[in-house]
Formats: C-alpha cells, sequence, structure tokens
C-alpha cells in the first residue's frame, strides 16, 4: 500500500507537466487568437497588418512556459526616418500618443479571458489529481 502511494506520488510531477503544459499551450493560443480578431475589429491602418502577424505564442523557459506577444522586431521602425531611434508602433497601438487614441487590443483581451484561462488551468490540475 505505501508502495503504490510512493508511485503515485512520484509520477505526480511528470503527469502535471505533461497535461498543463498541453492545457497551458492550448490557453495561449486560444489567447493570442482572440487579441488578433480584437485587433482586426479595430484596424484602422495599413501598419496593423504587421501587427496583427506580430501576435505571437513563443515557448518559454521550461515546458510550463509559453509567452503570448504582439510587436517586436515587425513593429518597430525608426521614430522618424533618419532619426536611428527606434519606436515599436504596437506600444502606440495599445497605449495611444499624442497623435493617435489608444487602441487596445493586447491586455483588455487578456483581462476578458483571464478567468477562463484560469479556470481551465486549475480543471487540468484536478484532472491529474483525480
Amino acid at each position: 500500500m505505501a508502495d503504490d502511494l510512493e508511485t503515485y506520488l512520484a509520477s505526480l510531477p511528470d503527469k502535471l507537466t505533461e497535461h498543463l503544459s498541453d492545457v497551458l499551450r492550448e490557453q495561449a493560443f486560444r489567447l493570442s487568437d482572440a487579441q488578433r480578431e480584437a485587433l482586426r475589429s479595430l484596424e484602422e491602418s495599413p501598419e496593423s497588418g504587421a501587427l496583427e502577424a506580430s501576435c505571437t505564442v513563443a515557448p518559454g523557459a521550461n515546458d510550463l512556459e509559453y509567452i503570448v506577444q504582439a510587436g517586436g522586431d515587425m513593429t518597430t521602425k525608426e521614430v522618424r526616418e533618419g532619426s536611428g531611434k527606434p519606436y515599436d508602433y504596437s506600444e502606440a497601438f495599445e497605449y495611444g500618443t499624442s497623435h493617435q487614441p489608444a487602441r487596445p487590443f493586447f491586455w483588455p483581451t487578456y483581462r476578458a479571458m483571464k478567468d477562463d484561462i484560469q479556470e481551465a488551468i486549475n480543471d487540468a490540475v484536478s484532472e491529474v489529481l483525480k
């Protein structure tokens, strides 16, 4: 009986990691897709095509980390031609500037989905522990 319990407990980390990794990846892509959809509903400029394409999921430092991101190299250009100063216009899109209003798509979508994502994670843990 004690051996069964020890075997079960020893198997939990691998079972949790495997199942949670799948659920976390699924939820990360679900969030990224929703952010891309929110962005499409706000599109007002040709620049948003690269911004939409920059909405991606990257693997993190371990099997339980996925990074939902937007912007970066695809949306970074010079502030003014010849200035040599880079600026990521995804930030202007999300937060606005003195010349354009904010058109947030990243954080509002995350906040709207956060509870559902957490519930999916909790359900995954419960499934493994049953």
